[in-house]
């Protein structure tokens, strides 16, 4: 019995220093009190995407016929960044960029498809 009423007393003093020991740490960003925070309240950065150097060939890039080169921000959007830059293209230019990991050229057309070169 006395160690239930030792422990009830320390309870008793300890209990109002509780929500002091929580003040140091920062709060999470939520909606509402006593919420945890949801994917649209919390602030999540994109990952940055590299540049690809890109260039651009009408018709049949084995043929060798180069517009230019672009840079891109993702490989998907080679065929179509090439397709609007350059006129002559009217959708049948494809952009081809370096992959270091296969040792050869991918080439993306207009719409997106991705094939080695």
């Amino acid at each position: 019995m006395k160690i239930l009423l030792l422990l009830s007393l320390m309870l008793y003093l300890l209990l109002p220093a509780y929500p002091a020991i929580g003040d140091d740490l920062p709060m999470l960003p939520s909606s509402q009190p006593g919420q945890l925070p949801s994917i649209n309240t919390v602030n999540i950065q994109p990952i940055q995407e590299q540049n690809i150097s890109v260039t651009c060939y009408l018709g049949n890039p084995n043929d060798r016929n180069s517009l230019g080169n672009i840079m891109v921000m993702s490989a998907e959007a080679a065929g179509s960044t090439c397709n609007s830059m350059y006129f002559n293209c009217r959708g049948a230019c494809f952009g081809c960029f370096s992959d270091f990991d296969l040792s050869q050229d991918i080439c993306v057309d207009n719409s997106g498809r991705k094939f080695l070169r």
